[in-house]
């Protein structure tokens, strides 16, 4: 009965499986599109190197089958690649030896991938971008990690390692009303995360209870609790809606008293 009454706390604020989702948390959490355009890539702005030497050098290499790569951005955000400029850009990706170009290339395959609505391929590309190529654009971060909030229990732990790397970067956040809107979000998905993870581990010590599942278990709810009570904190000192904050918070914590100690 305690199990059951913790899912159901934790499934009015949680996508719980990712399947069955509160339609007020998919609406203003789990969609990346109501917060980020589609076609974020800029093939044009370089602070790094003069892009106009590097296209012609090895951004230019790695792309020269494939045709002028600034000529395939239209086609990209459009979501117009065909297979061969795919497999081209793929092999140039591969070929290139700086960041630089590297992100170029993926960043175009990236934005083709996500107008087509292949997620698969668009998941698999920047997961790839970001371990291997650059992890500073908080923007990214941010929506890949909404992306992995839509799934189950298993990318929990993922999901807010990108939420942190996001965090990391906020500063790059444009200031004023988006920033506290970025954060607040970040804070919300981490908090999300957490308590999913929670509630799996909460399932899996009644199935198959032992003195190691009762440390994890133990370990993510306090976790939960205190990743709750950080949104919830954030929430009130920028004047935002603090409902599922305080609710997660409470459930977490057993009881109000942790969540008013602020």
């Amino acid at each position: 009965m305690r199990l059951l009454l913790v899912i159901a706390a934790l499934c009015a604020t949680v996508a719980c499986g990712g399947k069955k989702k509160n339609s007020a948390y998919s609406e203003t959490l789990m969609d990346p599109r109501q917060d980020f355009a589609p076609g974020f890539i800029d093939l044009t702005d370089e602070t790094d190197e003069d892009l106009d030497m590097l296209m012609g050098s090895e951004l230019m290499v790695a792309s020269a089958h494939c045709g002028n790569l600034l000529a395939l951005e239209p086609a990209a955000l459009m979501g117009r690649l065909n297979e061969g400029e795919i497999r081209c850009l793929e092999d140039g990706y591969r070929m290139a030896d700086r960041q630089t170009a590297k992100k170029k290339v993926s960043l175009v395959l990236m934005a083709d991938a996500w107008t087509k609505g292949d997620t698969h391929r668009w998941e698999t590309i920047v997961r790839r971008h970001l371990e291997e190529v650059d992890q500073s654009d908080p923007n990214l971060c941010y929506k890949f990690a909404l992306f992995l909030g839509r799934q189950g229990p298993e990318v929990a732990e993922e999901t807010m390692r990108w939420v942190d790397t996001a965090l990391e970067n906020r500063s790059r956040f444009p200031a004023g009303d988006t920033h506290v809107a970025r954060v607040y979000g970040l804070l919300k998905l981490k908090s999300h995360a957490s308590a999913k993870h929670w509630a799996f581990l909460e399932e899996q010590y009644i199935l198959t209870p032992s003195a190691d599942m009762l440390e994890q278990r133990d370990e993510a709810r306090n976790e939960a609790k205190n990743l709750a009570r950080e949104w919830l904190e954030y929430a009130r000192n920028a004047g935002k809606d603090e409902t599922l904050a305080y609710q997660l918070c409470v459930s977490a914590a057993g009881g109000r008293e942790f969540c008013e100690q602020l």
